[in-house]
């Protein structure tokens, strides 16, 4: 008989920093509910799910797929709204076999500090002990002990910058499957109490990149059937927060001690993950003067970056470029609703002095004020992505203009998102092959694009909610011992154990 299996999805990444909170007006990018969510073309993780539980005969019962690009917390109506209409959902279903839902992972709303937590929680009284549950992660997830009492599989994305969307759909929905058709599969949870910075580590460099090429060693040798890491994304000012190995394998033992000399891993590179030293943005821009390639410098400003949560209003490496406006030719962005009225109130070919910046969140940055801006487009901002990740997939940025000073091209927006993505200046005019200095409000998804056309790229330090300093954020809640705030030892480091 075929498995009934429920699908929902709710995904946003929250960072305790940015003041604003997540509306239902966020959620519109992605919303898809009943049929419509059977429907996809590809590329994110509720079409992996989908795809695979088709193609292994289950009936697929479509409940509520929503996203929303990374922000401050989730305004709370929105969370108990997705809980209702999911319960709901369940119940008139009737009795189903298991249900695998997409996450983040990271998610927070004003009452909440670990969202995915209850929402997991929530599913698991709704459908009982003996169905299967299986969630998909970000990689950024912070994966709770909660988490892992509510769910039988928890699998994240295994690359940074993110290109696994839909894999990580397949490899959740393939354990629920294999489970329910009788394999044995057991999950357990090692925790290292620390977090890094996104800008400093990626999956495909070390220090990180040998611990990954374990874990897919043990994964393609048979000894385990999945591996997560999660490097839970770190600017969430909360009482419960770690990086996470998750490993599932055919019995306790092995899954424990696989997890176990992952997270041992984890920890040796810990102090590593944080970084190098990071450029002033005086710095990156006396290298664009200086390049003889035929290639731009990025500046990274990924304390700034809204894929991390950031408010995206930071002006700071406009000012120290500002001087340069008639030596450099130069790609900037940031969030300003109030410049981008201005914009449309001149038109086409108006000019005028724009201030810019710290229009979200005062209290982190200033505004700096440019002179002489001409309006050279105005735009409905919607673009596509040119990828890797989502290729092809819409984005939509809100209104927006280019305004150009000499040779400071500046695409202000009112709700900026996938930063790092080439398209999220080429939709615009603005062409970053040509220009010598490139600003990236980002973290490290900008590396897959960039890096091939890049003479340097530099990670910058620079004020913003996702302050790659992270012992220079406000931090009050967190637990005690946590990596950089505090010393760790081995000895930290959260035995693997099985919480179902």
């Amino acid at each position: 008989m075929s498995k009934r299996i429920f699908v929902c999805g709710l995904v946003q990444e929250s960072n305790s920093f940015n003041p604003k909170l997540a509306s239902h007006e966020a959620f519109t990018r992605t919303f898809c509910e009943g049929e419509a969510l059977l429907c996809g073309k590809g590329g994110n993780t509720i079409d992996g799910i989908v795809s695979t539980l088709t193609a292994r005969g289950c009936t697929v019962i479509p409940g509520r797929a929503m996203s929303a690009g990374s922000g401050g917390p989730v305004d709370a109506a929105v969370i108990e709204e997705f809980r209702t209409h999911t319960l709901s959902a369940l119940k008139a279903a009737g009795t189903v076999d298991g249900v695998v839902v997409s996450l983040h992972g990271a998610t927070l709303s004003e009452t909440s500090d670990d969202v995915c937590g209850d929402l997991l929680s929530a599913i698991r009284e709704a459908v009982g002990q003996t169905a299967v549950i299986a969630a998909a992660f970000d990689l950024h997830g912070n994966v709770t002990e909660r988490m892992a009492r509510a769910a039988d599989f928890l699998c994240g994305y295994l690359t940074y910058p993110h290109i696994d969307h839909y894999e990580v759909g397949v490899r959740a929905a393939t354990l629920a499957v294999d489970a329910l058709e009788g394999t044995p599969l057991v999950t357990v949870r090692a925790a290292v109490p620390f977090i890094a910075p996104a800008h400093a580590y990626t999956t495909a460099t070390e220090p990180l990149k040998s611990l990954m090429d374990k874990g897919h060693a043990l994964r393609a040798s048979g000894a385990i059937a999945d591996f997560s890491i999660f490097q839970a994304q770190p600017w969430m000012n909360i009482p419960e927060i770690a990086s996470t190995v998750i490993v599932t394998a055919k019995d306790e033992a092995t899954a424990t001690v696989a997890a176990d000399e992952l997270a041992h891993g984890l920890f040796a590179i810990h102090k590593e993950l944080q970084g190098a030293p990071l450029a002033t943005a005086e710095e990156v821009v006396r290298a664009a003067l200086e390049n003889i390639e035929d290639k731009p410098v990025v500046l990274v400003d990924s304390a700034d970056s809204p894929n991390a949560g950031a408010c995206g209003d930071c002006a700071t490496a406009l000012e120290a470029i500002l001087p340069y406006r008639d030596r450099l030719r130069v790609a900037f962005s940031l969030n300003d609703q109030a410049a981008v009225e201005r914009a449309f109130a001149l038109g086409v070919g108006g000019t005028g002095d724009f201030t810019l910046g710290a229009s979200i969140a005062p209290a982190l940055s200033r505004p700096v004020t440019v002179r002489d801006c001409t309006v050279k487009s105005l735009h409905s901002g919607r673009f596509v992505l040119e990828g890797p990740a989502e290729r092809g997939q819409p984005r939509n940025i809100g209104r927006s203009a280019v305004l150009v000073a000499d040779g400071v091209q500046i695409l202000v927006t009112t709700n900026a998102q996938n930063n790092g993505d080439k398209q999220f200046y080429r939709g615009f005019g603005i062409e970053p092959t040509l220009c010598d200095l490139v600003c990236v409000k980002a973290c490290t998804s900008l590396r897959a694009g960039y890096e091939p056309i890049s003479a340097a790229i530099y990670n910058t330090a620079t004020p913003g909610a996702a302050g790659p300093v992270l012992t220079s954020l406000p931090y009050d809640r967190i637990p005690t011992p946590l990596y950089p705030f505090a010393p760790i030892t081995e000895a930290d480091v959260t035995p693997a154990r099985r919480y179902r």
